[in-house]
């Protein structure tokens, strides 16, 4: 499963998995939801404060994790950051409007 975020005047957007798109939204301070809108105003100044150079901003990455039969991929180092530096271009398109997602 997959969650992606976009504008309505685009086709495409930035697709994540269910897991990274929920902590991506966490990380920008939103509820973890499935699917929804957020004013691009707000979206934007959200990522541009996580992509400042800053401590607070630091972003780790989760390492994998096996139990039992199931496996958690993990996250690499960067990742929450490189995929916020996406979402402010979808952000900044929307201009006054709202970015999608779902």
């Amino acid at each position: 499963m997959s969650i992606t975020f976009w504008t309505r005047h685009e086709s495409e957007g930035l697709n994540l998995s269910n897991v990274n798109a929920c902590a991506l939204l966490r990380w920008l301070g939103y509820p973890p939801e499935p699917a929804g809108e957020l004013a691009a105003r707000d979206l934007a100044a959200r990522c541009r404060r996580r992509l400042w150079p800053d401590a607070w901003n630091d972003d780790p990455g989760i390492p994998p994790r096996v139990e039992g039969h199931a496996i958690t991929a993990g996250r690499a180092p960067g990742y929450l950051r490189e995929r916020t530096g996406h979402l402010l271009a979808i952000a900044e398109r929307a201009g006054d409007g709202a970015v999608l997602f779902g």
